[in-house]
């Protein structure tokens, strides 16, 4: 499984298995830039069909962990966990301009802000943001491991010099195998707790044979909370991915059991979208063609499903037999970008919706 597909909640088996991080986004005139870590640890960009060069943000450090991801208004937020053998450091940027050639990347990359306050020692494994909604700080998720020991943090990436707090997942959450950090009206933590799982069992909690997905905001400072349960989950709930929506401050949420659904904003009761079981969700966008999400079967296959803007949703496409990252232009075209034998394959679907 590809790490940049690992920012949706996800309960499936190897959903923290490591390998190298792969991305892919467009730039404003549509043309797709893929993002690449190899082997070696060294971040390499492809823009269209061109070959990879690398653009190592600082010579001689080796990237850990990486997410890029693309916002609303077509600008990147890039995260970096860089290691030169002594514990990793993070490394944030927001607002990114994807018309840089090159060499504009090398010098963009080498000025990311350090986001201070990882312990020494710190080996990060899994870099991963919530969704980038407009007039919401872009928050990141940090699993990493301290001396063997797990540990999580998050932090604001648009105000990287107030560095990582630990994610103190609040009570709602205990149980909860998987989180992830977004906001919804205030920043906060979503919680997917498995029916009858060990969590259940931990903590005794009742009613333990239904999945609970929720949203709990961050303890504090804003003198209001924001406590959300999304109600009529689908049986066997596998995987969850929030995705930019309509609503300020409040994502769309996928969510995937025995058929796939969505929670439009603040709305609790959840929309159809594909009858189809044991998905994991991987990534969704939205824009003036129409509206897409995509999926990978048991066997690790890549669906899409899109709709018109105003239409029904279709039904699912095979895209490619393996993990794939995907965009979607503003006329409607897809890329995919996976690994294939020893490289990187690029492929463009322009079947796409356009009633």
């Amino acid at each position: 499984m590809i790490e940049a597909l690992l920012a949706s909640l996800a309960l499936y088996p190897d959903a923290a298995a490591r390998t190298q991080p792969l991305f892919i986004v467009h730039d404003d005139a549509g043309v797709p830039l893929v993002f690449n870590v190899d082997g070696a640890g060294r971040l390499l960009l492809a823009r269209g069909e061109a070959a990879m060069t690398a653009v190592e943000p600082i010579a001689g450090f080796i990237v850990r962990a990486a997410d890029i991801r693309q916002a609303g208004d077509g600008t990147l937020a890039v995260a970096l966990a860089l290691s030169t053998g002594d514990g990793d450091a993070l490394y944030v940027g927001t607002g990114i301009p994807t018309t840089l050639d090159h060499a504009g990347w090398r010098v963009r990359l080498a000025a990311l802000q350090p986001c201070p306050g990882l312990p020494a020692g710190t080996r990060v494994a899994r870099l991963a943001f919530g969704p980038l909604l407009a007039g919401a700080p872009p928050l990141l998720l940090v699993d990493a491991s301290v001396r063997g020991a797990a540990r999580t943090w998050y932090c604001n990436a648009a105000m990287p010099a107030l560095g990582v707090q630990p994610l103190l997942p609040p009570a709602t959450a205990l149980g909860a195998q998987v989180h992830a950090v977004g906001t919804y009206r205030l920043p906060g933590v979503w919680a997917l707790r498995q029916g009858g799982g060990e969590g259940a069992m931990q903590y005794n909690l009742k009613d333990d044979l239904k999945d609970e997905l929720k949203f709990t905001s961050f303890a504090a400072s804003f003198g209001w909370q924001v406590d959300v349960a999304y109600q009529n989950l689908p049986t066997h709930t596998r995987s969850v991915l929030l995705a930019t929506g309509s609503m300020p401050n409040v994502p769309d949420v996928f969510v995937a059991g025995d058929c796939i659904v969505v929670y439009r904003g603040s709305n609790p009761v959840p929309q159809r979208v594909a009858q189809v079981a044991g998905a994991r969700l991987v990534w969704s966008a939205h824009n003036d063609a129409g509206e897409y999400l995509a999926y990978a079967d048991e066997e690790g296959a890549t669906w899409l499903l899109a709709r018109s803007a105003r239409g029904a949703w279709r039904a699912p496409v095979l895209l490619t037999r393996s993990a794939a990252v995907l965009t979607v232009t503003g006329n409607g075209t897809v890329y995919a970008a996976m690994r294939a034998g020893g490289g990187i394959a690029l492929q463009r679907f322009d079947f796409m919706v356009t009633k």
